[in-house]
């Protein structure tokens, strides 16, 4: 009886993908977990740390990954690398029903883009002191000059 080799390779190959990409959701939890408690740093780290691996992710994961990438760099007040980031986010996330990002998340950075686009030619994000900001009925009127 003719035996055929077992093929070694694909089974050591499924068996690394498994154990890579289980360490790429854990990499993933440890940076969301670190900004919510609001450690943006500790959550640079691992999102700088997980960058390289954007490609072997899934949309959802990687729509996450942008979106927590430009929030952080948000908190830091790196707002180039935020408009960057979130824009990203919002490609790969796609539509509205799309389940890549939570109803709440697309809020924020709906809004957070609307801060970071900016309303010129340039291609930096506008600064904190050029956002305009509109006026309610709780804030105080500016002073009138005589």
């Amino acid at each position: 009886m003719k035996r055929f080799p077992t093929p070694v390779a694909p089974v050591l190959l499924l068996i690394a993908c498994s154990v890579g990409c289980a360490a790429l959701r854990d990499d993933m939890q440890r940076a969301e977990d670190s900004y919510e408690q609001a450690r943006y740093d500790d959550s640079l780290v691992w999102l700088e740390d997980l960058e390289d691996d954007t490609p072997h992710m899934d949309v959802d994961m990687r729509a996450r990954f942008y979106y927590l990438r430009g929030m952080t760099s948000y908190r830091l007040g790196h707002r180039d690398d935020a408009l960057h980031y979130l824009a990203l986010a919002r490609e790969v996330a796609g539509e509205e029903t799309s389940r890549a990002l939570r109803p709440e998340q697309r809020q924020t950075m709906t809004r957070t883009l609307d801060e970071l686009t900016p309303q010129d030619a340039s291609f930096h994000a506008r600064s904190a002191t050029t956002v305009t900001t509109v006026s309610t009925p709780e804030d105080p009127a500016p002073p009138a000059r005589e």
